[in-house]
């Protein structure tokens, strides 16, 4: 019984580790080398020991390496609206991001809620929403800075689990032990059968959860295709005759 609870307790936290990774924004092909900041200033790119190593977009104007571009009113055009794509792009990958949270840690708190005697403290409720507060509290900072960085998701989503596992293991497998050692066989019996059921319908609610935010996901793809399109589009040429390259964008089409 023991062994069944851990796999129910584990297989829910990988299980929402593969999914939790599919709804992430390079699921629409995007990716960037630089880090992005979001300010009254402007929206900021940069890039630590790369060429150039930083541009600054602020309703049209273009600031490369700390020099101000003199730029055509179409490239402006097209600046101005770069910025306000990827202003209104961000928020919503942030959001996305949060709520991958709450289908994980609400999950969890109904495997605690189920198998522990203790499940109900204010101790054990406390802990597991400060573990989610703060935890959220994290993807808005990466997100901040990184929005659409593959392996800064993924170190999250892993420390999200690694936290939450001794959680798990601590009120759930406590308990199922001490019913073990009880020699209780019908209440053992009936415990494995609420950890089969619940087993089973949590990975379904997960999926489906995890499903919907990736249908989120796929309608802001079109704006990752726009912002690599005024990109690409743009006139203006740095030193050597180099293109603006701020993003890679690879169609999933």
């Amino acid at each position: 019984m023991k062994r069944l609870l851990l796999a129910a307790a584990l297989g829910l936290s990988l299980n929402f580790a593969a999914q939790a990774r599919g709804v992430h924004i390079d699921s629409c092909g995007l990716d960037s080398d630089y880090e992005v900041q979001l300010s009254r200033g402007g929206l900021s790119f940069t890039h630590h020991g790369g060429k150039p190593e930083s541009i600054v977009m602020n309703k049209g104007e273009l600031v490369v390496d700390g020099r101000r571009l003199d730029i055509s009113d179409a490239d402006r055009a097209r600046i101005a609206e770069y910025e306000a794509t990827v202003r209104t792009l961000m928020p919503q990958v942030k959001a996305i991001a949060r709520d991958a949270i709450d289908i994980a840690y609400v999950a969890v708190g109904e495997v605690v809620a189920a198998f522990s005697g203790t499940a109900d403290s204010p101790a054990t409720r406390q802990r597991l929403d400060g573990m989610r507060d703060e935890f959220k509290q994290r993807i808005d900072a990466t997100f901040d800075s990184r929005p659409w960085n593959e392996k800064e998701f993924d170190t999250l989503v892993d420390k999200a689990v690694g936290e939450l596992m001794p959680v798990i293991l601590a009120e759930v497998a406590g308990n199922a032990i001490a019913i073990a050692l009880s020699g209780d066989e019908a209440r053992a019996e009936e415990l494995e059968r609420r950890a089969e059921k619940m087993e089973r319908d949590i990975e379904r609610r997960i999926d489906t959860q995890t499903a919907q935010l990736a249908s989120r996901v796929a309608a802001l793809c079109p704006m990752v295709a726009k912002l690599d399109a005024l990109e690409n589009g743009l006139e203006l040429r740095l030193d050597q005759g180099g293109r603006l390259n701020l993003l890679d964008y690879r169609s999933r089409d």
